[in-house]
């Protein structure tokens, strides 16, 4: 694009007049010499707010070049000429910045979609409907703290959810297969399966997965260290980084779990309905035994039920659950057993003065803080 023509672009795009062709061409300029356009990452702004940003943008560029086009064109100018429009780009830049995303510090309690490699959406949890779009074109959307794609032949893009302490999410993958992700819990996938030979997908955290059967294209979970490999089932994976050990509760179906780089039914793990598997992170050895599987899904139902727990574990849950932080002075507590159905969406509180019936122990809450005595 000619400097004539960046300038013709942005006095139509001024006046409104810019058809959606000329304004993508326009941005795209603009993100060729380093102004990125960034403001769809913002689900806050309104399309009047994101207008404004963009005018006065190219406002600044279009000033800064007709100021610098009223001068002579001698070397020292064609410099400064460089060196001004690098000022305004590189204004530009922190402006849109600073106008269309939150600051790291906000990202920690947002739940968060990292589309590609560079864009960040934070996603509402709410039942107002939230459009995602990709150049144009609508991909997902999130109503009711689901986010659903809109079928499987969109264009092949990884895709990280990030769900923070305090909150739960659950998201359809494109191909039909359900996932409920507990708090803490990061999620990756692609947006399409076609024609992959598998369906791959990376948990780090809580899951509660509901796969689309498919005989032809086999469901893969990459966890810490292992790999579930599952046609058509339900099942419960926790693989948060501070286990002792990972476990996967199957509910319905079967699944085979290995360390291998590929899938082999003979020298894999193989469980069914009713059982749990656990994986020692330092034999990388899976052991299994049959469950109850109730108490390790409740959660998707807001429920809080724990059984056979160590106190020290039940801690952990109740700081993620609550997006707390939890000091226990007393230590003798942390190796006790405790099984108990504390019901559904129970308060912070109501748990903890449970607790405090249950072990005689006291405790003071001071904002996100608790100290157990």
């Amino acid at each position: 694009m000619t400097k004539r023509q960046f300038l013709e672009l942005v006095k139509k795009y001024d006046e409104g007049k810019c058809s959606p062709q000329e304004e993508a061409q326009l941005i795209a300029y603009c993100e060729k010499v380093q102004v990125k356009q960034r403001l769809k990452i913002n689900s806050t702004l309104g399309e009047s707010e994101k207008n404004k940003i963009r005018v006065n943008l190219l406002k600044r560029i279009d000033k800064s070049i007709d100021q610098i086009d009223s001068k002579n064109r001698s070397g020292w100018l064609k410099w400064g000429y460089a060196a001004a429009l690098f000022l305004v780009l590189a204004t530009a830049v922190f402006l849109i910045r600073q106008y269309s995303q939150p600051t790291l510090s906000d990202f920690s309690n947002q739940i968060t979609l990292k589309m590609g490699t560079e864009d960040l959406l934070v996603l509402n949890n709410s039942d107002e409907k939230q459009l995602i779009e990709v150049n144009g074109e609508l991909i997902a959307s999130v109503e009711d703290g689901v986010l659903v794609y809109e079928n499987n032949s969109l264009p092949i893009e990884t895709h990280q959810l990030n769900v923070p302490y305090g909150k739960t999410f659950q998201v359809k993958l494109s191909e039909g297969s359900q996932v409920h992700l507990n708090a803490g819990t990061s999620f990756s996938y692609q947006t399409s399966y076609l024609p992959s030979p598998n369906r791959l997908v990376s948990v780090n955290g809580e899951a509660f997965l509901e796969v689309s059967k498919n005989a032809d294209q086999p469901f893969v979970v990459q966890a810490n260290g292992f790999k579930v490999r599952v046609l058509g089932t339900a099942f419960n994976i926790n693989t948060y980084q501070e286990n002792e050990v990972d476990e996967v509760v199957l509910i319905e179906g079967e699944v085979g779990l290995y360390t291998e780089t590929s899938f082999s039914r003979d020298k894999s793990t193989i469980l069914k309905p009713g059982f749990k598997a656990t994986f020692n992170k330092d034999s990388l050895l899976f052991s299994t035994e049959p469950t109850v599987t109730a108490p390790y899904t409740a959660w998707t139902n807001g429920e809080l039920i724990i059984r056979n727990m160590a106190f020290s574990g039940l801690l952990k849950i109740l700081e993620r659950r609550f997006n707390i932080e939890i000091e226990n002075t007393n230590a003798e507590l942390n190796g006790e057993l405790i099984s108990a159905n504390f019901g559904q969406n129970p308060s912070l509180e109501q748990v903890m003065n449970d607790l405090a019936v249950l072990y005689e122990i006291s405790f003071e809450i001071n904002e996100n803080q608790i100290t157990i005595q």
